[in-house]
């Protein structure tokens, strides 16, 4: 009897995460008004926000590109190559084969990072569609990223709507575009956070995380649309919880560094007395 092939594992990294999101212009419209086929979709936008643990301490990338499809498709690329987890709400249904399709029509054949994250594992490690996740996999029925937001107190969707963009692009309003695909990928990189300290039983991967980046937002003046984030319940609520965890972080590290100090002083090498004849 063969053995049965094992399932690969979904405990992705949390350290090093990039959550993207991205606005599509559909060449198909529905006479029904009913959403166009993915293949018909060409990226505008593309929100990017990355996050990565340094020594304890979180640093954040939070940036949305406007641009061609080629463009898109080499930023997305690069920004893959960075980290170890890419983070998507319903990422393998319609990010990543749109991405891909939109590289195959430019016959940008140059980009592997993104090749492989369009290919990757649905079980994977590198790829966390939360859509997924928060359905476990299709047994439950899949939610919306904005149900699942205002449920645990996370602001998305507060400047516009998707179903706006394309009137919004017509009408030469980048700048709300702009924000609004950059708002929605940070809502899922927060999102990822709640899923990471579930999945790990560890609040400490939402709290210390959700800290650092509302500082992050607060003391940077180009991030000013994202301030809700800053301020939301669940950012109140992880701020004072960072702090106990940070905390007490420090003193098991103390903690560690006296007992190794104290086994390698038993190892030093002690005054040699000669013998007296």
């Amino acid at each position: 009897m063969r053995d049965q092939p094992r399932r690969p594992t979904d405990l992705h990294d949390p350290r090093s995460v990039l959550a993207y999101d991205i606005e599509t212009i559909s060449t198909a419209e529905q006479p029904d008004g009913s959403f166009p086929p993915w293949p018909t979709h060409q990226p505008i936008s593309l929100g990017l926000a990355r996050a990565e643990q340094v020594e304890g301490e979180w640093a954040f990338q939070l940036e949305a590109v406007l641009g061609d499809q080629s463009e898109l498709a080499e930023t997305l690329d690069e920004r893959l190559a960075t980290v170890r987890t890419a983070v998507t709400f319903n990422g393998r249904g319609f990010d990543a084969p749109v991405m891909r399709l939109a590289a195959l029509r430019e016959r940008r054949f140059d980009l592997p990072r993104l090749a492989s994250h369009a290919h990757a594992q649905r079980f994977g490690a590198a790829h966390a569609d939360l859509a997924e996740l928060f359905s476990s996999y299709g047994s439950a029925r899949r939610p919306g990223l904005a149900d699942l937001c205002r449920e645990l107190g996370i602001p998305v969707k507060t400047s516009t709507s998707g179903g706006d963009i394309a009137a919004l692009w017509k009408a030469g309003d980048r700048e709300r575009v702009r924000d609004y695909v950059l708002e929605d990928a940070v809502a899922t990189l927060i999102l990822f956070f709640v899923w990471a300290a579930h999945r790990a039983a560890d609040e400490a991967l939402l709290s210390q995380p959700l800290a650092d980046l509302a500082r992050h937002i607060e003391r940077t003046p180009a991030l000013a649309s994202l301030r809700p984030f800053a301020e939301c319940e669940l950012a109140r609520w992880a701020r004072p919880r960072a702090l106990r965890a940070s905390i007490k972080a420090a003193l098991q590290r103390a903690e560690a560094r006296s007992k190794r100090d104290a086994e390698d002083a038993m190892f030093l090498p002690s005054e040699v007395v000669p013998l007296r004849r």
